[in-house]
């Protein structure tokens, strides 16, 4: 019969929880601890994934969802008709700043709608968008290089390429905006008539040009409904409106931009590690729980309750609980992430303003209520099955249904598997932080004691290349009394293929490099934004010009002392200097992708490098795929002829830190290279001090690198230690917030479990001890129990942490720079006793609070 029994159930569900308030205290800490825990993990989590984003979106130029580049009037006209997309705005490219004060700066100069200045975070934070002709905004990190006050109605000067000319021009400023040095390039805001008087927008497709100008062509930026998908929603757009050709490309900020299932596969199971441990809270308390209700939910059925309304009651308590435990939890959570994402973030390489600030959303907050109040009903509805099949009869008479040694069956797998889950985690979290080698991490990042170079050598996004390390701080470093040995490295790269080679030689780099599977993973990962991209046909070409891209160095002999040597031409492990400075050999370096390394030559092979002095360029112009290109031409010029004397790896402090699709780089001597290359200045110049004299060396380069040359910069050991330390610091905070949940966890579901037990048998307790059974041997029966936990306990822990170590932390370790794997269980020799302890303590304090009661009470049937 259908009855309306809601308020009834209601009132039921209520009575118990009020009736029972210290024992569902307990069901509501294990609720806020849960709800905590996912609070923190989503707002760490959440917080600095936006975070991470924005940093993302700051280097890409801005928040759009695409971008299509180099548009002329007619094409924008069409696109902006699309109605498919939520948002459209452009800007026009005016063109650059090439003014000496801003060698560390890539400043460009645009025309912005207000909206696209918006989402290329350029909008005025002071004063307002440029009007009149001599009107400009820019960011405070380009004044303050420029030397110029950031108040509204200064003036200055400009020297800007626009085309293919540069002039200077003369500005007021109107406005300014925060600018992050993690850009690839500051914006220079200027207004539409001066955009109109010198770079009008162009009438006629970019592909039409014959000097690729780019000065006056429509940048358009469009954002859909959501970023979903982004790559295929774009090449419907550009289906859509037959501007296929047109250069487009997805904000790779985005990171539902594209779908990678591995990435969805990891997370996953990161959160079923967490609601998994959430769900060990919940469960065996609940099931504790229900149990010392059983009697009562019998009494319910002798007068009619059935099954399904027992489960109404059991989950509307729960639903009771969590109405009061998840907001408590909630602000608890939110709060420990707002204290614990400075310390996570802060050596983070993100945005450089409102750092390590909590990004709360709707969604953050969704997330942490769904998992909790989830996690709470999976966990009871198991009890709560149990409770909904129990008789009458037996309810009455119910303890607790035991194993054949006379003990609780399943609560015992779970609160071990809680214990050992904190202790596996603790012991891993351990085993990398220990495996942090400070040698080994400087080693990674400096080869040398300091490394000067031109400011913006290790920085594509400046585009400083060339400036190079001036012969002043040559003459200045040398002075120093303190140094050891110094030594200068040059370095050259055009998108041309400086590199040729014979059909014999050929056929060697055909078959060792370009038919292996990581050549051509690596040549699609590097083409991979250019539609319509083949690599058969790419490699079909490389294969007819017989001629590769790549890098080319000069180094001097201290230099050269410092790269890895693999094979030498004489079999030795050394370089035969007095060879090598003969001008005659090359050194090459070896082919590396994703750990597989490849020898395409070997000692003794011929490598023709295309002599690159200035009076041979000739500029060269093309398009491949609707994308154009324009680079430096050598057709024409002689090549030079070295025999390979050495394959060796450049080590990362000391090579260009920009890579290409086959890094076929070699290194030749430094009169060698300026021979072929024209005079230039060394890109880096690598310095190795006197052990006592370190501080003293970094004193005098910080100064010099501060006052008397700014456009230099520099990398030492103690520079690289202090951020070992960061980094260090900051995996021990995120170790000790995991270790800290989990162990809480462990414990809560320990100490729950024992106290429940005895509460749940306090029944089978007096009716020992009214037969005889003294107070001190049940207290040595309890702590038996508690001991039986402790020795699984152990075993578990122990041999799931062996597994970890040797057969994840191992291979995870290997695979980085900076780890070096040791097998470790001392953070088990350390905590297993403690839980010894508390095995015995728990159950001694449980039984002395029971045992406030006589036997008596303690017999009655509650």
């Amino acid at each position: 019969m259908k009855v309306k029994n809601n308020k009834a159930i209601n009132n039921l569900a209520l009575s118990g929880i009020k009736n029972n308030i210290k024992k569902y205290a307990l069901l509501s800490i294990a609720v806020i601890l849960t709800t905590l825990m996912f609070s923190s993990f989503f707002t760490i989590v959440g917080s600095i994934l936006n975070e991470l984003q924005l940093a993302s979106m700051r280097r890409a130029g801005g928040s759009a969802h695409t971008e299509i580049k180099y548009l002329c009037q007619s094409e924008y006209d069409i696109l902006k008709k699309d109605s498919k997309f939520k948002d459209i705005s452009y800007r026009i490219v005016v063109g650059f700043v090439r003014d000496e004060r801003l060698k560390k700066l890539n400043v460009e100069v645009n025309y912005f709608e207000p909206l696209n200045a918006k989402g290329s975070f350029c909008y005025p934070e002071e004063g307002r968008m440029p009007e009149a002709e001599n009107e400009i905004v820019l960011s405070d990190l380009t004044l303050k290089e420029l030397g110029v006050p950031k108040e509204i109605g200064s003036e200055f000067s400009l020297d800007l390429l626009i085309g293919n000319e540069v002039k200077t021009y003369d500005f007021v400023l109107c406005g300014s905006y925060r600018g992050d040095p993690i850009s690839f390039a500051q914006q220079a805001l200027v207004s539409e008539k001066f955009q109109q008087k010198y770079a009008p927008v162009k009438q006629t497709s970019f592909f039409e040009e014959t000097d690729f100008n780019y000065s006056g062509y429509i940048m358009a930026d469009i954002n859909f409904r959501n970023s979903f998908n982004l790559q295929k929603k774009l090449d419907k757009l550009m289906s859509r409106t037959g501007l296929n050709n047109s250069n487009s490309g997805v904000n790779w900020a985005y990171m539902t931009s594209s779908i990678d299932p591995l990435a969805i596969v990891l997370m996953i199971m990161f959160l079923a590690v967490f609601f998994f441990a959430g769900y060990l809270i919940i469960y065996n308390i609940f099931y504790l729980n229900i149990i010392s209700d059983t009697q009562e939910y019998g009494l319910l059925k002798t007068i009619g309750t059935t099954g399904k309304q027992i489960r109404q009651i059991v989950l509307r308590r729960a639903s009771l609980l969590s109405l009061f435990g998840i907001p408590i939890g909630l602000i608890l959570g939110i709060g420990v992430g707002a204290y614990l994402l400075p310390v996570i973030t802060e050596d983070l390489n993100t945005v450089s303003f409102d750092k390590g600030k909590v990004h709360l959303n709707v969604w953050i907050i969704l997330l942490a209520v769904v998992f909790s109040y989830v996690t709470v009903i999976i966990s009871s509805l198991r009890p709560c099955k149990n409770a909904a099949r129990v008789s009458p009869i037996e309810a009455l008479k119910f303890t607790e249904k035991l194993g054949k040694n006379g003990k609780p069956k399943r609560k015992k797998v779970i609160v071990i598997l809680s214990l050992s889950l904190a202790l596996v985690v603790l012991n891993s979290t351990f085993g990398i932080l220990s495996g942090l080698d400070l040698n080994t991490f400087i080693e990674k990042y400096t080869s040398v004691d300091f490394s000067i170079q031109d400011a913006g050598f290790d920085n594509p996004s400046m585009m400083s290349y060339g400036i190079g390390v001036d012969n002043g701080f040559w003459e200045a470093a040398n002075e120093q009394d303190s140094i050891e040995n110094i030594g200068r490295l040059y370095f050259e790269f055009e998108e041309d293929t400086p590199y040729c080679f014979d059909d014999i030689t050929w056929e060697k780099i055909e078959n060792r490099l370009l038919k292996t599977r990581e050549a051509r993973e690596r040549i699609e990962y590097f083409n991979r934004y250019y539609p319509n991209f083949d690599v058969n046909v790419f490699i079909e070409n490389l294969n007819k010009k017989k001629s590769l891209e790549g890098k080319l160095y000069g180094m001097d002999e201290f230099v050269v002392s410092k790269l890895d040597v693999i094979e030498t031409l004489d079999g030795s492990d050394k370089i035969d200097m007095e060879k090598f400075m003969s001008g005659k050999y090359v050194l090459l370096n070896q082919f590396n992708y994703n750990g597989s390394c490849y020898n395409a030559l070997d000692p003794g092979d011929k490598v023709l490098v295309r002599n690159k002095r200035p009076e041979y360029f000739k500029p060269k112009y093309f398009a491949q795929d609707g994308t154009p290109y324009i680079f430096g031409a050598y057709d024409e010029a002689p090549l030079e002829e070295y025999e390979v004397l050495a394959l060796v790896e450049i080590p990362y402090p000391i090579e260009r830190q920009s890579y290409y699709c086959y890094d076929f780089d070699c290194i030749l001597p430094p009169d060698e290279f300026l021979n072929i290359c024209g005079d230039r200045l060394p890109e880096r110049v690598l310095i190795d001090v006197k052990n006592e004299s370190e501080e003293e060396f970094e004193t005098w380069i910080k100064d010099y690198t501060e006052n008397e040359n700014d456009n230099l910069s520099y990398i030492s050991k103690a520079s690289v230690e202090e951020e070992y330390k960061s980094t260090r610091k900051t995996i021990i905070s995120i170790g000790f917030v995991l270790v800290v949940i989990l162990s809480l966890i462990g414990l809560l579901n320990y100490a729950n479990t024992i106290i429940a037990s005895i509460m749940v048998r306090k029944r089978e307790f007096a009716m020992l001890e009214a037969v005889g059974m003294t107070g001190k041997q049940q207290i040595f029966s309890m702590v038996r129990e508690g001991l039986g936990y402790f020795v699984w306990t152990a075993i578990v822990s122990t041999v799931l942490s062996t597994v970890v170590n040797i057969f994840i932390l191992r291979n995870l370790m290997d695979g980085t720079a900076i780890l070096i794997w040791h097998f470790t269980l001392l953070p088990l020799i350390i905590c297993l006793p403690l839980f010894l302890i508390l095995s015995a303590l728990i159950p001694v304090a449980s039984y002395s609070v029971l045992n406030k009661k006589s036997v008596v009470e303690r017999l009655r049937v509650e």
